[in-house]
């Protein structure tokens, strides 16, 4: 079994049909980024993503990000619409596994045996209840992140806030979210912010599933991960690259737009 179904209800953005796929369960994923993460994929039920993507029925998983092909408008910060190819992997999983059936909740965990969990692959999770995350939620270093924010449920603890501008970061911190922001070049970095420790522009130092800075609110860097060879402790890159110990200043993620 490579793939189990966590959800099968309404979008909570526009109340449509979608269900949540957890996939490589025992396929490792290929992503060289992310590194070996078990991958959910949350999508329509009634319709195959490639042509929710289309039609613009994408938005009950996707809401309203600025990424979505259909509303996409080349400009500095978005020179390319959402990288997701929706008829490759989405497709194929939509099709092997839309009709599971839900996997039962108090076995989940013994499923996932203690795997690092990437929230939403494909689509937002904030289109999925927080109980779907919380019932992932394993300890190991998940990662996720969300562009409804500004009105979805409160997902701090579980992802990080997609933003693209400092006005924009600042209204997320404010609600509570670490954030996750694209930047035009290395010399935008903000006080507070760090590059993304997996992106070329800081020297592909690590994958996600290694680095786990991108588990919202809960994400806690320690400098015994700097010891144990999990992060490199010369950082130093851009604006104020580098890792504060404590709790109550965990750094922000920017990322280099491609």
């Amino acid at each position: 079994m490579n793939t189990i179904k966590v959800y099968d209800g309404p979008s909570l953005i526009d109340g449509q049909r979608i269900i949540v796929l957890v996939t490589g369960l025992k396929k490792k994923s290929s992503n060289t980024k992310t590194g070996d993460m078990l991958q959910t994929w949350i999508m329509r039920y009634d319709i195959a993503p490639h042509n929710a993507l289309k039609t613009g029925d994408d938005s009950s998983v996707c809401g309203k990000c600025p990424l979505r092909p259909l509303h996409h408008t080349r400009s500095k910060l978005y020179p390319e619409p959402c990288y997701v190819t929706v008829f490759q992997a989405p497709l194929s999983t939509w099709k092997a596994n839309k009709d599971l059936p839900v996997a039962e909740p108090e076995k989940v965990l013994e499923i996932i045996d203690g795997r690092k969990v990437r929230r939403g692959s494909y689509g937002d999770p904030m289109a999925v209840p927080v109980s779907v995350w919380q019932m992932l939620d394993n300890g190991e270093k998940p990662t996720g992140y969300s562009h409804q924010w500004k009105k979805g449920a409160d997902l701090s603890a579980y992802v990080m806030a997609s933003v693209h501008t400092s006005e924009e970061r600042a209204q997320a911190k404010s609600k509570g979210y670490r954030t996750f922001r694209i930047i035009a070049d290395v010399s935008e970095i903000e006080t507070g912010e760090i590059l993304c420790p997996a992106s070329k522009e800081a020297g592909v130092r690590t994958t996600c599933a290694k680095c786990g800075l991108c588990n919202g609110s809960k994400a806690v860097v320690s400098q015994q991960d700097f010891i144990d060879g999990n992060f490199p402790a010369s950082w130093k890159m851009g604006a104020d690259f580098s890792v504060d110990w404590t709790r109550d200043k965990r750094k922000d993620i920017a990322i280099v737009a491609h």
